[in-house]
């Protein structure tokens, strides 16, 4: 009887609903992560080239809305004359604009 029931259509039906609700109920490998993006607005005197998370953007002060990931960020402003540059590290949340007005000695 054992053997029957293991074989018919409704403990096939059982079985396969159990593996999908323990993999639907296993945790993913970006469970907890924050999703999203939001924006960076940033202006500086005199204009400074723009790197986030040390990387160049390729931007130019002013430059608004720039769509970033939801997170930690630093934020490094740059002379374009090779002069004085600012580093600040800043939190995007998601849908939010994050604002910086910088004014960089010479």
């Amino acid at each position: 009887m054992l053997s029957l029931l293991a074989a018919s259509p409704v403990a096939s039906l059982y079985r396969t609903s159990t593996a999908a609700f323990a993999a639907l109920a296993a945790p993913h490998a970006d469970a907890g992560a924050e999703t999203g993006t939001g924006f960076l607005d940033v202006a500086s005197d005199p204009p400074a080239k723009i790197l986030i998370d040390d990387a160049d953007t390729g931007k130019v002060t002013p430059q608004p809305h720039m769509e970033l990931k939801v997170g930690h960020h630093k934020l490094t402003l740059a002379r374009l004359d090779g002069g004085h540059s600012r580093t600040f590290g800043f939190q995007i949340e998601s849908g939010q604009t994050r604002k910086f007005t910088v004014h960089l000695a010479p």
